[in-house]
Parts: structure tokens; sequence; C-alpha cells
């Protein structure tokens, strides 16, 4: 069965999250196929977006990594203090008075998020 371009697009995803990851830890693309128990080009095949791992791989992975599944695939963690650096690196080269803005942006919407506050007409 063929993939759809949404399929392509989140199997990109996962290759590039599990990329990331790999080269966050330390690992060389053997190290993380040993551990796994697969050849070099199978886990090479998951990081371009060319195979699909199966769940129980992504679990594997996750432990590997020690990361959630979520950021496998999504390539976000829903960790608060990841998600900050995350943010903080999206500013990066963004002039001073537009990152005041954002900030004040970030901080209307999670206060709306809390319903600590509504949103403005």
């Amino acid at each position: 069965m063929a993939k759809s371009p949404k399929d392509i697009q989140r199997l990109q995803v996962i290759g590039k999250s599990l990329q990331k990851l790999r080269v966050k830890t330390g690992y060389s693309q053997e190290e993380v196929s040993e551990r796994l128990n697969i050849t070099s080009k199978s886990y090479g095949a998951y990081e371009q977006g060319t195979s699909t791992p199966d769940i129980l791989r992504l679990i594997q992975i996750a432990e590997i990594f020690e990361c959630e599944l979520d950021e496998l695939l999504v390539g976000i963690s829903s960790k608060p203090d990841d998600q900050a650096k995350h943010i903080a690196s999206l500013l990066q080269g963004v002039k001073r008075a537009d990152r005041l803005h954002i900030v004040r942006i970030v901080e209307k919407i999670c206060l709306i998020s809390k319903g600590k506050s509504k949103i403005d007409s």
C-alpha cells in the first residue's frame, strides 16, 4: 500500500526526532542498532523516514534515549523544561522588542489555558 503524503511527513518527523535524540545522547547509529538487535541499515532507514518502526521498537528506542514516546512521535518533549529550551532556541535571532511581544502573547495564552483570563474579543 502506498504511503500518503501525510504518512510520509509523519515518518520524516519521527526520523528527525530519532536522529536528534541519538546525537543528543551521544550514540552512533551502530550503537543504537546493536542495542535494538537490528542492522545499522535498518536503524538508518528509521532515521531517514523510509522505514517504519513498530510500536514495540519505538518503546525500546524511547528507553534507550530516556525520553517519552511523544517526543519520538512529534519531535518535541512534553516536559516543561524541554519545551522552554525549545522556545528559547526559537527566539534566537529575534529582535528584543519582538521577543517581548512574543513573551506577552505566550503569557496571555498560558493564563487563558489555566482559566485565569478570557480571550479578548
